[in-house]
């Protein structure tokens, strides 16, 4: 009976020292050319000093550029990404994002398989397609009010609220931002 109780225990410790211990993992996409910089360059630093392990997936896997001429090299290539496999999806956007990846099966797919994702600025828009945001409550940047079809489309609600946690979602609307949707981020799937 000891021995058995000493096994319970030991297993107990074992399993809580493991959940301490675990490094979350994070998929970052975004497009090969003219992802936004600012966006994507904060939000790797916070994770990175978060201790988070980073994975970054674009349409190819090859040298990505940014808008204001950062450069970065994707990890995985779009196709190949298994959002399972990562605690977190984060999609990053810019215009060429929308042109590279709108109604994309891939990209739609990774939105779906994700276990929490996060979507900055306008990347909701193209996530929406894949309809993870069904009668969810979150933001992303519409200066000019085209996008408001798509809250009618895809039966989801806006808020102005530049950082909006609704369940396993996240999104954030602006490129100012960027580190509050980050820090967010990183304390919700810490503590999930």
């Amino acid at each position: 009976m000891n021995l058995y109780n000493n096994k319970v225990l030991f297993s107990f410790i074992f399993v809580i020292y493991k959940k301490m211990t675990e490094v979350k993992k994070v998929l970052m996409v975004i497009a090969n050319d003219w992802f936004q910089d600012h966006e994507f360059g904060i939000s790797f630093a916070v994770f990175h000093d978060a201790g988070l392990d980073i994975t970054i997936a674009a349409g190819e896997k090859w040298e990505c550029r940014g808008v204001f001429w950062a450069k970065t090299v994707a990890d995985v290539d779009l196709f190949f990404a298994d959002a399972t496999k990562y605690d977190m999806v984060v999609f990053i956007w810019w215009g060429w994002a929308y042109t590279q990846y709108f109604h994309d099966k891939t990209y739609l797919k990774l939105a779906k398989d994700a276990k929490k994702l996060w979507a900055i600025c306008i990347a909701p828009m193209i996530v929406s397609e894949s309809w993870v945001f069904n009668w969810k409550t979150v933001t992303w940047r519409d200066q000019d009010g085209v996008q408001q079809w798509f809250i009618e489309r895809n039966w989801w609600f806006r808020s102005e609220w530049p950082v909006v946690v609704c369940g396993n979602i996240v999104t954030w609307n602006w490129p100012d931002a960027a580190e509050e949707f980050a820090k967010k981020c990183v304390e919700v799937i810490n503590n999930w």
